[in-house]
């Protein structure tokens, strides 16, 4: 799923004349404090600018050096110095960063102790400039025609996290050309690589890892990587979506025969931080820490306007006022969500909007709404509560940037803040409609009905909308396949007692249909159920509906922990497997990470038969909505409404029934390793809806 482009302007977007300092209140520097409970018509009751200075009565300060790279060129600010970045040489607003460490000893010296070459590369000091001014930039040559050549580091220390950030800065000696990034963890082989565009000025390239739990052995981080083969056939579309991973991206052509290379950096984070240098031993940068007094945050009514020129970041906090305990709270999910706590009220948006450099919060007692987009003039309603968030209790600061402990900082630039009593009625947000055009609904369950004897051995019951499922598979609940660790259970089941167990794996709450898994209760349960020390629950379609092609769609939101397996799929109504359709598998060791596949034999297409689809989405941070077109020549996936996978042509045409469930375990501790102690039970696989549409007029 690509992300939006930023907009391209000279300056941040300007906020309208009625945003700024007008009419009565009482001053403080050059932060405007106007009585809570008093209605404005024009006037804010904040107006902070930090588009070079930080506005009086903001505090700042951090305790350590700290460098800002502009275009090519990088500084180094003493401590609590704050950092404004330029663009066309204007300031753009204050960089807010959290705490980061750079666990490459090394940084500028790939002639020191961690690093080493292969393949015949060449690592020459020089006297070329680095982008600090120093003449400490390396010229790191390969040979030719060999294959395998390499200049990388190895960090032996490496941190715990779900990301892992490499960078580096690299210019070329003459001409632009492809040379190769690749960061692994040498135990597990989990790794990621890019083919990046070298020019004749600096630049910065990064990567980012999604570290599973197993990947903990030392990362290499091969700065240089070149196997000459020739070109391969165009990548289909769909593999932009993992633009660090390009299609088949050992055989794209390395065309550059030396680079400069300087200012290596491996951190925890799912983005490259701004540069630490270190000489010897890892280096450290503290947090930017920046405060405003949070007083005027617990207006009864208020439109809080922030502007991020360079527009934010996945999880990152861009101003916390006591957000936890009944105050104020405006994040990034890790989807890119924009979300905020007003209140006791939480909403989010729908959506990767972290390119929007505008984002507006409002909130009353009729409600709470948000807004994104490129202007103050031209914002998107991204959700809406028709709900009294009131009253507040921001406590006496807010942090901009980051929460008070100082996690999950914004990593951005921060232009403008201004908060007035200023706001719209409280409008309805509408959910996108992904479903294709041509299409018509043929079953279907919002789970508005909280009825939960239609779950059950024989799919008895239920009503149009609300349809009656199956609680199990075609085979007997004993059976166990792939290794899995649980047994489906519904009320009624007695497994080997005498009477039903009355273990009810499913709820219905709000519209929304929870499967849940239990760990097994060892005396009333696992010794009537063959000894499976988990239940869990299944829900299918066979005996109330199948159909060959169409559109499939859910949205739900997945189990994150260790041994969690949820799936949505397709299996034939003829008593046979293969084939089967995953319209998706997730595990919850891989919480930023989504398969798709089909399996059929005799195969017939010639795209991969699955894929993992990575760092597009937490699947545990929201509610996501997972599609599949299947027709009569290929099958499509998509991820909230973006095309993420295609297979075919396929030999599939047949009817199929629809599966819904939550499996513990498998065959394959790589795949979906075994729960153990730290799984967090009970695992919740949330559904909103399933929906089967066909082609045709309605």
């Amino acid at each position: 799923m690509s992300r939006r482009r930023i907009p391209c302007f000279d300056e941040p977007p300007t906020l309208s004349r009625r945003d700024f300092l007008q009419g009565s209140g009482a001053l403080l520097g050059s932060c405007l404090l106007a009585p809570a409970g008093m209605a404005w018509a024009a006037s804010p009751i904040l107006a902070l600018d930090f588009r070079g200075s930080i506005p009086s009565g903001v505090s700042y300060r951090r305790t350590s050096p700290a460098s800002l790279a502009d275009g090519a060129q990088l500084r180094t600010l003493p401590p609590n110095t704050p950092r404004f970045p330029l663009r066309q040489g204007k300031p753009l607003g204050l960089l807010i960063e959290g705490a980061a460490s750079n666990l490459i000893a090394n940084a500028a010296r790939p002639d020191r102790p961690g690093w080493s070459a292969g393949g015949g590369v060449i690592v020459a000091a020089g006297t070329d400039l680095a982008p600090d001014g120093s003449s400490g930039a390396y010229r790191i040559v390969r040979p030719e025609p060999k294959s395998g050549s390499q200049c990388e580091v190895t960090v032996s220390n490496a941190p715990s996290g779900d990301f892992a950030a490499a960078s580096v800065w690299l210019r070329s000696t003459a001409g632009s050309g492809k040379w190769r990034l690749r960061l692994l963890d040498f135990t597990t082989y989990n790794n990621v690589s890019a083919v990046v565009e070298v020019g004749p000025e600096w630049r910065r390239y990064s990567l980012a890892l999604n570290l599973q739990a197993r990947d903990i052995g030392a990362k290499r981080f091969a700065v240089l990587w070149n196997e000459p083969i020739a070109a391969a056939t165009a990548a289909p579309p769909i593999y932009a979506l993992k633009p660090a991973t390009p299609y088949l991206s050992w055989r794209t052509p390395l065309t550059l025969g030396s680079v400069l290379m300087w200012g290596a950096q491996y951190e925890v984070g799912n983005e490259a931080s701004s540069f630490i240098a270190t000489t010897g031993s890892a280096g450290q940068r503290t947090a930017d820490e920046v405060t405003i007094p949070a007083a005027p945050l617990n207006t009864s009514a208020g439109r809080l306007t922030i502007v991020l020129p360079n527009g934010g970041r996945r999880g990152g906090v861009i101003l916390d006022a006591h957000g936890d305990g009944g105050g104020l709270r405006l994040a990034y999910s890790n989807s890119g969500w924009i979300v905020a706590q007003v209140g006791r009220v939480v909403l989010a948006g729908f959506g990767d909007v972290t390119a929007d450099p505008v984002i507006r919060l409002e909130w009353s007692a009729a409600g709470v709404q948000l807004f994104t987009g490129a202007t103050p003039e031209s914002l998107t309603l991204q959700a809406a509560v028709k709900t009294n968030p009131l009253p507040l209790a921001c406590g006496p600061l807010a942090h901009l940037g980051m929460l008070a402990d100082g996690q999950r900082p914004l990593g951005r630039v921060l232009a403008q803040l201004t908060l007035s009593g200023e706001v719209a009625t409280v409008a309805q947000a509408v959910r996108p409609n992904f479903t294709p055009a041509p299409y018509r609904l043929v079953f279907g369950d919002d789970f508005d009905d909280p009825d939960l004897t239609r779950i059950n051995e024989n799919a008895t019951g239920g009503r149009p909308g609300a349809p009656a499922w199956r609680s199990r598979y075609r085979h007997e609940r004993r059976t166990a396949i792939n290794q899995e660790k649980q047994i489906y259970m519904d009320p009624q089941f007695a497994g080997t007692a005498r009477q039903p167990l009355r273990v009810q794996p499913f709820a219905i709450r709000d519209g929304i249909l929870q499967i849940r898994a239990e760990r097994a209760d060892p005396v009333a349960v696992s010794p009537f159920v063959w000894n499976r020390a988990y239940t869990s629950g299944c829900i299918t379609s066979e005996l109330t509906h199948w159909q060959t092609y169409g559109y499939f769609e859910m949205r739900a939101r997945l189990p994150r922990g260790k041994g969690f397996w949820p799936a949505f799929w397709l299996l034939p109504k003829r008593a046979t497997w293969p084939p089967e359709v995953d319209v998706f598998e997730a595990s919850g060791t891989r919480p930023y990470a989504i398969k798709h596949g089909v399996i059929e034999k005799p195969r017939s297409a010639t795209t991969p038969g699955g894929m993992w689809i990575e760092q597009i989405i937490d699947i545990s941070d929201g509610f996501h909505i997972y599609g599949m077109e299947w027709s009569r020549d290929n099958i499509v996936y998509f991820i909230d409404g973006k095309k993420s996978f295609e297979y075919g042509p396929h030999g599939i045409h047949e009817d199929m029934y629809l599966l819904a469930n939550l499996a513990l375990g498998s065959h394959d501790p790589n795949w979906i390793p075994d729960p153990d102690p730290t799984t967090p039970f009970p695992g919740m696989y949330e559904i909103d809806y399933i929906r089967a549409y066909q082609r045709g007029a309605s």
